[in-house]
């Protein structure tokens, strides 16, 4: 007989005689939704396993977030590292548990591909503002069966039933002739198990990595103590952190160890099928061992996942999915061209649902920006109508229109005929409105900068730049443009007449070479005047809308999970001239005053009263000393939430 290559056949006999007789062997667990002829040499484990790697949700997995958002830091863990060291933990109790590797590792490898971008938030907001339920399981079964479909011959990855059968963690039927079971089988129970394990073992380190918790809130844990023993307390910290984070690990995966051997041993079940259908919970903790990871987990939970740094993050997500999610809602015409085919067939919330889940962090962050842009630009309360002009106007009627428009009188009116004049229509001897518009855009860059260092002196530079893009954004020169009604009184060749209607471009461009002209006209100031006017509503609602400004969520968002209280605020002054108010504002839990902030207007200064008050609030919560009059709910009966 040759000893090479080695044929499937070989890999299912090893499994027949080395493995349990409760772990699913791949001999007896080939069946699929589409028949296909076994490969050669690949068990039908091995082959999902192998499906599941090549495909488009696993890869998108190293863009999405963990606990942090993607790019606060490249050490941090991502799903995709999460779910690979999800992978090696579970093949490593498979094997001294003799259950199935290559089942086992599938399972862990896949189990949160249906997770949309922005982790639990992102789910969150999509179950709540898409019109159809979401769980990222049930999107995962759903990624599996028809979202990736690379094969020319059918529909889906074509994944095995007993595979199919566990994606769903909480039951459910996972149709197509998947058994349908309470429980699962002993390989989905080691995946699962691992996934916690997993996650508060890295969760932990990526919080003592970024420094919002420190060795000594963790004294107190059982769990932290026991990882401490044998670990030389004279080593440097990043030593003596990581062996007693190893060693917090390992004592997890051996009493599983133990104890799931113990509960094996002592089951009457013969098949792992029929411990899913008694729905038997044979991996686990020791009772000691499982209430330490209890202790550890709320412990995250307050120190950790509700900490302003991470909390500050959840608000962007839920943020930015909303904005996504309700464009795609009332503008389906905007999905890809297969989103909105599907759309057709299985409805337009679970096409959103589809194509936004399948977003990265990034991606989805982007696609935010720009639908702000877009959402931004659109009129706001403030600006009042302008008369629609007449056509064919004449020279000095236009010119009349215009200063009426943009609340300027020009002293030299050749400046405003070039500027309404594109170089599809100006005589040889003209210059091109071109220049004009060069001059402008620098004018308009300069105004807004400085309008946005004066009115936001605690904003850094990054967030500044972000609104400044969105305030003179082609978006909102068109919108500008349009309350101006120049659209209009634009003088374009025959060729553009022709065409139809006046391009975006055009007219946007035009804003930028009438505020030129307005600027050699009348200078600065004239200049100033008009954007304040016509551009100030848009820089508010773009500071509001950027990421990091909404303070007040975040707020309510900590003192809801950590104080069981809602913020409230309080104007405590108002003054100054109607064109030039001033708010003072103080941000208020139960009866406590922890902040005062300034601004504006009074959405300005609670934003800014929020954001002092978080900071408070987070030192209190680091140095375990709150202010008099709040004190932290009680941990009884609160809810294991993990990310």
């Amino acid at each position: 007989m040759n000893e090479y290559p080695a044929h499937r056949q070989e890999a299912e006999e090893r499994e027949r005689v080395s493995l349990s007789h409760l772990a699913c062997l791949a001999a007896t667990h080939h069946d699929r939704p589409i028949h296909e002829e076994p490969d050669p040499f690949r068990t039908c484990f091995v082959r999902d396993r192998d499906r599941v790697l090549h495909s488009g949700a696993f890869r998108r997995l190293k863009d999405k977030t963990q606990v942090f958002v993607i790019g606060q830091g490249d050490f941090y863990r991502t799903r995709l590292t999460h779910s690979l060291e999800v992978s090696q933990m579970a093949r490593y109790l498979s094997r001294a548990l003799k259950l199935n590797e290559d089942l086992t590792e599938v399972l862990s490898l896949f189990h949160d591909i249906g997770h949309p971008p922005f982790g639990h938030e992102g789910e969150e907001v999509l179950n709540q503002g898409s019109g159809v339920a979401f769980d990222h399981n049930t999107q995962a079964l759903r990624i599996v069966d028809v979202l990736e479909s690379p094969y020319p011959d059918r529909t889906g990855l074509n994944l095995t039933q007993i595979v199919r059968a566990s994606i769903l963690k909480h039951g459910g039927d996972a149709g197509q002739g998947a058994p349908n079971h309470p429980g699962h089988i002993l390989e989905a129970q080691v995946a699962d198990l691992a996934d916690s394990t997993a996650y508060q073992h890295h969760d932990l380190e990526d919080a003592l990595r970024a420094e919002l918790i420190d060795e000594a809130m963790l004294e107190d844990l059982a769990i932290w103590r026991d990882g401490q023993h044998m670990v030389d307390p004279s080593l440097p910290r990043p030593q003596r952190l990581k062996a007693t984070l190893n060693n917090i690990v390992k004592t997890s995966l051996h009493d599983i160890i133990a104890t799931s051997s113990e509960a094996l041993m002592s089951t009457s079940c013969q098949s792992g099928e029929e411990i899913a259908a008694k729905n038997e919970r044979l991996i686990r903790l020791s009772p000691t061992r499982a209430g330490h990871h209890r202790e550890l987990a709320q412990f995250l939970l307050s120190a950790f996942y509700r900490h302003p740094s991470v909390t500050h993050s959840r608000s962007i997500a839920t943020e930015a999915i909303g904005v996504i999610v309700e464009h795609y809602r009332e503008n389906p015409e905007d999905l890809p061209s297969n989103y909105r085919l599907r759309g057709e067939e299985d409805g337009l919330g679970r096409s959103v649902c589809d194509y936004v889940a399948g977003m990265t962090d990034g991606f989805a962050t982007d696609e935010w920006r720009r639908l702000m842009a877009i959402r931004i630009s659109s009129p706001p309360v403030s600006w009042k109508p302008r008369p629609t002009p007449e056509k064919n106007l004449s020279t000095e009627e236009r010119l009349s229109f215009l200063e009426k428009a943009v609340g300027h009188t020009f002293n030299d009116s050749a400046l405003p005929e070039m500027a309404l004049t594109h170089s599809s229509a100006r005589s040889d001897a003209q210059p091109p409105n071109e220049r004009l518009e060069f001059l402008g855009d620098a004018v308009l860059g300069l105004i807004v900068s400085q309008m946005l260092y004066r009115q936001f002196p605690d904003r850094e530079e990054g967030e500044m730049s972000r609104i400044k893009s969105a305030v003179v954004s082609r978006h909102a020169l068109r919108r500008v443009a349009k309350v101006w009604g120049l659209g209009a009184i634009i003088r374009v060749g025959g060729g553009i007449v022709t065409a139809g209607a006046m391009p975006p471009s055009i007219i946007a461009n035009a804003v930028e070479a009438i505020l030129g002209a307005v600027f050699l006209d009348g200078g600065i100031d004239a200049a100033s005047h008009v954007v304040l006017r016509d551009f100030g509503p848009l820089i508010e609602r773009a500071a509001e809308s950027e990421r990091g400004t909404n303070h007040k969520s975040e707020l309510q968002h900590f003192t809801q999970g950590n104080l069981g209280q809602t913020p409230h605020y309080r104007v405590l002054q108002e003054d100054g001239p109607d064109h030039a108010k001033n708010f003072t504002v103080a941000a208020i839990v139960g009866n406590v005053e922890l902040a005062i902030g300034t601004g504006r207007n009074k959405r300005q200064a609670e934003q800014r009263a929020a954001h002092l008050a978080l900071q408070r609030l987070g030192e209190a919560q680091a140095q375990r000393d709150w202010p008099d009059g709040l004190e932290p709910r009680s941990s009884q009966g609160e809810r294991n939430v993990a990310p």
